[in-house]
């Protein structure tokens, strides 16, 4: 039997206690866990992915990928910049994407460059690196994205956020609301995804943008390995809160990432970003979602 994971939420369902590891890919990619750590002026940053359990136990590369940067414009304020990629579980070669795009967005993002021209530079650069699947005329590999820049300026956070498919952005409050900052893939219920996204490489490679300004607390990018259940029970809306109300130690940080719960066997990743000092000056930019 397969040793107990550390953080578990709810039933952590047979396949967290009882599958094994399995075999090592077949081809060779990505460690089963990343994690990274940061601090920049008003900000401390945690960033973590892991390999999820059915991608352990049929010897599946991980798929998910985050990159951070930092952008210093002459004359503007510092701002954090990252990215989290949510590779396309039925394209095999996801996961190099998904490594390509994070990486690339957070380049152009330090650089200053505009989400929307990034994700237009990004996607024909994918496009010419991915190939065809020529038995199926598809696209070999493919991600989901989603980008932020942004800074504290006073109580406040102050942003800009720009994605393709359902990797998403939320903002944490003090009381424990958890408020989404994009839509994509939710529909007005809040019940479930569709199990059809746009990803990266597109025709256009176009993106949905906004700019955002929310009252301090925290913010988190997000695949839909965490933002699915977070929306879907508030028992894990419950348990996030209280572990991420301040920022956890970075190895503390990734095992919560990968919590255990049943039926919830996919990569996960996370990007948090936090006042410096924790997270006491919180509040809520919208209103929480409904248990």
């Amino acid at each position: 039997m397969a040793a107990d994971p550390f953080f578990v939420i709810g039933d952590p369902g047979r396949a967290a206690l009882e599958v094994p590891p399995g075999l090592p890919p077949a081809r060779v990619g990505p460690a089963d866990a990343e994690l990274s750590s940061a601090t920049m002026p008003g900000m401390v940053i945690r960033a973590a992915s892991t390999r999820g359990v059915l991608h352990r136990a049929t010897g599946t590369v991980r798929q998910d990928a985050f990159a951070l940067g930092h952008q210093a414009v002459s004359g503007e304020p510092e701002m954090a910049v990252a990215v989290v990629c949510d590779g396309v579980g039925s394209l095999d070669r996801s996961d190099e994407a998904a490594v390509f795009v994070s990486r690339r967005l957070a380049e152009l993002g330090a650089a200053g460059v505009p989400w929307p021209e990034a994700f237009t530079r990004t996607n024909d650069e994918l496009s010419k690196a991915a190939g065809l699947d020529e038995a199926a005329c598809r696209p070999a590999m493919a991600t989901t994205a989603v980008a932020v820049t942004v800074r504290p300026d006073g109580d406040d956070w102050v942003g800009e956020v720009a994605w393709v498919g359902d990797s998403m952005l939320w903002h944490l409050g003090q009381d424990g609301a958890w408020s989404p900052l994009t839509v994509a893939g939710l529909d007005d219920g809040f019940d479930y995804y569709s199990s059809a996204v746009r990803p990266l490489p597109s025709g256009d490679g176009g993106c949905e943008w906004c700019g955002f300004r929310v009252h301090r607390g925290a913010l988190f990018l997000m695949t839909d390995g965490v933002s699915n259940p977070l929306r879907w029970s508030h028992e894990v809306r419950d348990m996030l809160a209280g572990w991420w109300g301040q920022p956890p130690a970075p190895f503390t940080f990734a095992a919560q990432v990968g919590f255990a719960r049943k039926t919830h066997m996919d990569d996960r990743t996370v990007v948090g970003i936090w006042p410096e000092g924790g997270g006491q000056e919180c509040g809520s930019a919208r209103p929480a979602l409904g248990s």
